[in-house]
């Protein structure tokens, strides 16, 4: 394969992955407001940090998601309906975590750093290469749990990469009302290993520092703090009204930087791609959406 065709078949996978991310995450909404899922926590403007980091991942390891993940699961191979079942408090874990190596939802905020440390610990002593992956938010980096993990991972060298998705808020609470550290991923060199900041509304970036991050502590060399700044450009969950307590022009210039149409735009510029496969991919995806759209609501009984 030559170097464009290996860049185009790169670009393609990762704009149907946030593309099909980001419809999800339209659906659910939609499934939210008919009764048909109980709450939902939109990831939608957070897909490429997302499917980035899930891609970079090898056969073996495991991605330990808070409840915000949706585009690394469905990457990942999990269903549609799987997730929905699981919004709709019809299942805790309704996939094969195992096989999709997916692990379940962590509602508890940070709670789920200390099982990633864990298993990555408990993996290298049976003697594996494999690397836990696990996500968090920035409000999540001022949880007791999460510095013990941290620590813990430095101490053991744990082979984790730990990334936090910084998309500016803890609910209503702005970052620069949660920490005086001026970023979060200058947190990482306390407890004894690398941190980095990434655009985290670039695919590309993330997967590289992804891909980087997850060869050096597979080789031995420690764990990771991977800071992907972004933005929640939806509310908290599907109870909540971000213009009671957010800067709106904010969340407009950041929309400017949505990264489903950013990468999209990328590709059409370069001349990599044409118009007509990105809309080949967006009618497949969209078809497959109302085709599980329509099982699900038969399955728990909703428009018979």
């Amino acid at each position: 394969m030559s170097e464009v065709s290996f860049q185009l078949s790169l670009g393609l996978k990762a704009y149907a992955a946030m593309y099909r991310a980001r419809r999800f995450d339209e659906t659910t909404i939609a499934l939210q407001r008919q009764g048909a899922v109980a709450g939902y926590a939109s990831a939608r403007g957070q897909e490429a940090g997302q499917c980035g980091v899930a891609a970079s991942l090898g056969a073996t390891d495991m991605l330990f998601p808070s409840y915000r993940q949706p585009g690394a699961g469905l990457l990942m191979g999990v269903q549609p309906a799987e997730l929905w079942r699981f919004h709709g408090r019809q299942s805790y874990c309704p996939w094969d975590w195992k096989a999709r190596r997916f692990f379940a939802y962590c509602v508890p905020v940070g709670s789920q750093l200390a099982h990633a440390v864990g298993w990555a610990i408990a993996r290298r002593r049976l003697g594996a290469k494999d690397v836990s992956v696990v996500f968090f938010g920035d409000g999540s980096s001022s949880q007791g749990e999460v510095h013990e993990a941290m620590n813990l991972a430095g101490v053991f060298n744990a082979p984790t990469v730990f990334v936090c998705e910084n998309n500016g808020w803890a609910i209503s609470l702005p970052v620069a009302q949660q920490t005086a550290a001026s970023t979060l991923h200058a947190r990482a060199f306390g407890y004894g290993f690398a941190g980095i900041r990434i655009d985290g509304n670039d695919e590309a970036a993330v997967r590289l520092a992804a891909e980087a991050a997850i060869a050096k502590a597979r080789a031995g060399f420690g764990p990771t703090l991977l800071e992907l700044v972004t933005f929640r450009l939806g509310g908290h969950t599907t109870s909540d009204n971000p213009g009671l307590y957010r800067d709106e022009i904010a969340a407009e210039q950041w929309a400017m930087r949505d990264p489903v149409p950013l990468h999209r735009r990328r590709m059409l510029a370069d001349a990599v791609c044409t118009e007509a496969i990105l809309s080949d991919i967006e009618a497949r995806t969209d078809a497959e959406l109302r085709a599980g759209t329509e099982m699900y609501l038969k399955e728990i009984h909703i428009g018979e």
